[in-house]
């Protein structure tokens, strides 16, 4: 890492596992909460769609984005994703779903890593060593359809973060629901996440980036045109700041290529994504970009799933 680079990073640190506000306003407006790993999402497709997903998850990452969304899962889904974010800042993911006769069960697992940090302790040119700043969140989830028509959900979560030899734990539940409306293709939904008690780093605490999520989803196929399309919304309401607006849009041709365009409203750094998809026989790979503005780079998000 070059000199120039290392400042950046010890700020990203900071604002990923301590929760300094200043610092944390320009990586992603999250206010004065930590641990914002929890907050940088779990699926390709749902990346491309400005993360309007709280009512559209229904595979393997509904253990992520809301647990009801398991109940689905028709059989088992698997995903895999890989998130490069704000030039030092890596996220590796997995999300796994199987559905039983009481319901689906899914686990997901997110780790959050930087480049290595120099180490400074005193007044010299050069570095005394690095360190390493991380954050790993496992969830295990369950969903279940009720009524026909409503689908409820809940996952509990341990939560470790570390930076050098400096960490903490904790815990958290996430419990959401869907409404599959009498309108063919319209479905509604609404989730909280991350709730749970502050974490401690030595004498410090700070609070979970604890959120509230509502929206809406309406699909509808084109024949005629062999192909199908999806307009998603999201209101988001975050505990540490104020509310957001996400939207977001798919066309899928011949259940094979899509393409999605979102927009995320009330960000500094945050607004337009875009994403590719490839689906075929139960395999699918997507792609996402996200602009982050402020000269903090930029969001770019590989998914592998595999439905059976």
């Amino acid at each position: 890492m070059s000199k120039s680079e290392g400042p950046k990073a010890a700020r990203l640190a900071l604002a990923m596992c301590v929760g300094v506000a200043p610092v944390v306003g320009q990586a992603g407006e999250a206010g004065t909460a930590g641990f914002l790993s929890l907050r940088l999402g779990a699926s390709g497709r749902a990346a491309g769609m400005g993360d309007a997903y709280v009512s559209l998850a229904e595979d393997a990452t509904a253990a992520y984005w809301n647990p009801a969304g398991l109940a689905s899962v028709t059989g088992t889904s698997f995903t895999l994703m890989h998130h490069e974010w704000l030039e030092t800042v890596r996220v590796e993911t997995a999300s796994l779903a199987h559905r039983t006769q009481v319901g689906t069960f899914g686990l997901h697992f997110s780790g959050m890593y930087l480049d290595e940090i120099e180490r400074f302790t005193s007044a010299t040119s050069l570095p005394e060593g690095h360190f390493n700043v991380y954050e790993i969140a496992v969830s295990g989830a369950f969903g279940r359809r009720i009524f026909e028509v409503w689908d409820v959900g809940v996952a509990v979560k341990g939560l470790v973060s570390k930076a050098d030899d400096i960490g903490a734990n904790g815990w958290a539940v996430d419990a959401g629901a869907r409404y599959r409306t009498k309108v063919p293709g319209l479905t509604f939904a609404a989730a909280g996440q991350n709730i749970g008690p502050e974490l401690t780093f030595i004498q410090e605490s700070f609070l979970l980036p604890a959120t509230a999520r509502a929206g809406a989803n309406y699909q509808r196929s084109f024949p005629q045109l062999h192909g199908g399309a999806t307009i998603a919304g999201d209101l988001v309401l975050p505990t540490d700041g104020d509310s957001h607006l996400h939207f977001g849009a798919e066309y899928v041709h011949r259940d094979f290529a899509s393409v999605r365009l979102g927009y995320k409203a009330n960000y500094d750094s945050q607004r337009y994504t875009f994403g590719v998809g490839l689906s075929k026989s139960g395999y699918r790979f997507d792609y996402a970009f996200a602009e982050v503005r402020n000269d903090l780079g930029t969001g770019h998000k590989f998914a592998f799933s595999i439905d059976l």
